[in-house]
């Protein structure tokens, strides 16, 4: 008897081994034949992880993470930015009771970065962080509507950018599989498949692209979740 039960209990242990093994995902983003950078993306029990290293001269590496309420819409973001190694900002966004808050922290002194707040009360609030960060439009495409209120956190680093950090976007639905989204002059076509978004074809010429998958010891959610469990979601925008 006390080998079966020794033995049930490997088997259990094998199994919550299997569940929490699932696939990451990675994109390489592209101007033409030139490689602009990579993004690495999973799901874990704490939200989405996403990496983008880009290289634009120097190294940028720009890791997020984003924790979404049972609505769909996003209750904290983090962003932490490096360049070649080195810190160099922070971003912490918070939506609760309706408001939403992004906290800026530039280190131009590791000691004491600089700090601002800025609230947003605009119900819904989407975020659309521009670092091709794809779990992002991962959450648009799963509440399919026509306009969004978003919020594009690092445009308000830039004063001359704040006025542009928040509007709406529109989603426009070519197929089943295939979407536009524009905001302010951008377009984006999106193509998705039964694991999620495949390929991002921006105006301006570059392209993000899925290229491979990679083993994860994360709790995974299927990027393609069923969008019934959204239909009591209350529509963005104004």
């Amino acid at each position: 008897m006390r080998k079966h039960i020794v033995r049930l209990i490997e088997v259990v242990i094998l199994l919550l081994a299997i569940s929490t093994t699932t696939l990451g995902v990675e994109y390489i983003a592209r101007i033409d034949n030139m490689e602009l950078g990579r993004i690495q993306v999973e799901y874990t029990k704490n939200g989405w992880i996403s990496v983008s290293e880009i290289q634009y001269g120097e190294k940028y590496t720009i890791e997020t993470r984003t924790a979404y309420g049972p609505n769909g819409f996003f209750q904290v973001y983090e962003a932490t930015f490096k360049t070649n190694g080195e810190l160099v900002a922070k971003i912490l966004g918070v939506n609760k009771a309706g408001k939403t808050t992004i906290t800026l922290y530039a280190y131009y002194d590791p000691k004491a970065p600089s700090v601002k707040t800025f609230t947003f009360t605009e119900p819904n609030i989407v975020l659309l962080d521009n670092n091709f960060i794809i779990p992002h439009f991962e959450m648009i495409l799963r509440m399919p509507q026509p306009r969004f209120q978003i919020l594009i956190p690092q445009a308000l680093f830039n004063p001359s950018k704040t006025d542009k950090a928040s509007g709406i976007a529109m989603l426009k639905r070519l197929s089943d599989r295939s979407y536009v989204l524009s905001y302010e002059g951008t377009e984006i076509k999106i193509t998705t498949d039964e694991k999620g978004i495949v390929r991002m074809e921006y105006n301006n010429g570059i392209v993000v692209e899925r290229v491979a998958e990679k083993k994860s010891e994360t709790t995974h959610q299927p990027m393609n979740q069923n969008h019934q469990n959204m239909k009591n979601t209350p529509r963005s925008g104004k």
